[in-house]
């Protein structure tokens, strides 16, 4: 085929994408050449099939309104594929433009030109990476540090036979008070991406309860200073978690970190030991106390504020984990 042939191909391959596009129905599945169309529900997307084995790659955005995934259940195509798709619900695909624009990287995803869909399979994140700095979408991606300080918290007690039930006792994705609630104490994990704003070794309360102690149990802050590169990812953490699985991979769900996106992979290091405050009547936080009459103002349903961490009594994570371990109480200092 020479190069005018091709490209008289590709014309026609694009100006038939972009008609589909345009009046392609719920059910309906077209061949193109090596690559499907189709429509399920509000889905509408392209897939390559993929061969013996599904791509580990799930609901990640290689643009804006686009969504990258490995399916083998494509309807009215049996295999595994990898597809790209958008929400129509969410992008109007009568709109010219926006339909020009999904045809055109229809055709990159599908390219066969210079071993691009080899390469796309073997490496699916990296072909997303590429297209999300190209287009300046990246900030849109979740940043999970936060959850992956959690996790790297709840393996290092689990370890020290600290935490026996994490479903019982990892309560931060359940929307709870504190982060953990063992037996002996309580402990709110919080995390910070060094020099990301200026606020190094501070931290944020989101409410006037989270600092409170409940149950008449001490309560304790464990604080992750990281920086955004490094081979700490939530997806290695949760392999280090082992057995019940599960159960760690639905409290994730509950805050949007779901296995094989983006956020699941993303990797941190830390800067240094995570450090442990107690959170005692010294600690500088805001109480019903320092308000008249001993409440909070009439009317406040909520406070945010932040806290230095500067110059407080603190001691490792290691030396307040083998403190508990061995029934002790934590010694801080300064």
């Amino acid at each position: 085929m020479t190069q005018d042939d091709e490209a008289h191909r590709l014309f026609e391959t694009r100006k038939s994408v972009k008609y589909r596009l345009a009046t392609i129905r719920p059910g309906e599945l077209f061949q193109f050449d090596d690559f499907f169309l189709f429509r399920h529900g509000g889905t509408v997307g392209a897939a390559i099939p993929a061969g013996d084995e599904l791509p580990g790659i799930h609901n990640v955005h290689p643009g804006r309104s686009y969504s990258l995934d490995g399916d083998n259940a494509l309807p009215g195509a049996p295999g595994n594929f990898l597809v790209l798709s958008v929400d129509a619900d969410e992008t109007d695909l009568a709109d010219e433009v926006k339909r020009e624009d999904f045809a055109d990287r229809i055709l990159s995803f599908a390219s066969r030109e210079n071993g691009a869909r080899e390469a796309l399979l073997r490496d699916p994140w990296g072909w997303a990476e590429r297209i999300i700095e190209m287009t300046g979408n990246a900030a849109s991606e979740l940043r999970p540090y936060p959850y992956l300080a959690e996790v790297l918290l709840l393996n290092r007690l689990r370890a020290a036979g600290l935490v026996r039930d994490p479903a019982a006792e990892y309560r931060g994705p359940d929307a709870a008070l504190h982060d953990f609630e063992l037996s002996s104490c309580s402990i709110e994990c919080k995390s910070h991406l060094h020099a990301k704003d200026g606020f190094d070794g501070e931290i944020t309360v989101t409410n006037q309860h989270q600092l409170a102690p409940t149950g008449g149990k001490p309560l304790y802050l464990c604080y992750f200073a990281m920086e955004d590169a490094g081979d700490l990812t939530v997806e290695a953490a949760a392999r280090d978690f082992g057995e019940p699985r599960a159960v760690l991979l639905e409290k994730l769900r509950k805050c949007r970190i779901v296995e094989g996106d983006f956020a699941w992979r993303r990797p941190y290091h830390l800067v240094c030991e995570p450090l442990v405050y107690e959170i005692d009547g010294a600690f500088p936080r805001i109480t019903p106390a320092l308000f008249p009459g001993g409440r909070f103002p009439a009317g406040i349903v909520s406070l945010q504020y932040r806290v230095s961490l500067q110059n407080l009594p603190r001691c490792t994570l290691s030396s307040f984990i083998d403190a508990l371990a061995a029934g002790r109480n934590p010694k801080f200092a300064q």
